[in-house]
């Protein structure tokens, strides 16, 4: 599966490999171009794909529709939770909604819970 966006004369490439025992071994993304585009974007965006359709039980459908939905909201300034680093919840498809008012990032109300609850702390996750 090749998938490819144009945004603002930057194209990007995404290739899923899925192998025959899907799901009992995963899926692989690999970002095939990457120009103008961090490899750390890139590495945190194939972690969402893999994420969803690995772990969320999405389909390679849901997984790139919810990645192109990411990466326009990024290339519309929004910016990604701190937590998930993703700018759509995976889950609910919110946008970061609430604000720290010690670090002043936006988080996901989900991805937030989910901190405070795993870590055992209630200060700022930054």
């Amino acid at each position: 599966c090749d998938i490819y966006s144009s945004l603002n004369q930057c194209q990007l490439s995404v290739l899923i490999r899925i192998p025959p025992s899907f799901p009992l071994r995963n899926a692989e993304v690999d970002c095939k171009k990457t120009l103008g585009i961090s490899e750390k974007r890139w590495r945190l965006w194939s972690l969402q794909i893999m994420r969803m359709l690995n772990n969320e039980d999405g389909s390679i459908l849901d997984a790139l529709m919810l990645w192109k939905q990411n990466v326009d909201k990024e290339f519309e300034g929004v910016e990604p939770c701190p937590v998930c680093y993703s700018v759509l919840c995976v889950k609910t498809h919110a946008m970061p909604n609430l604000e720290c008012k010690t670090c002043q990032n936006r988080f996901h109300s989900s991805c937030l819970y989910k901190w405070f609850h795993s870590s055992g702390k209630s200060q700022c996750v930054i």
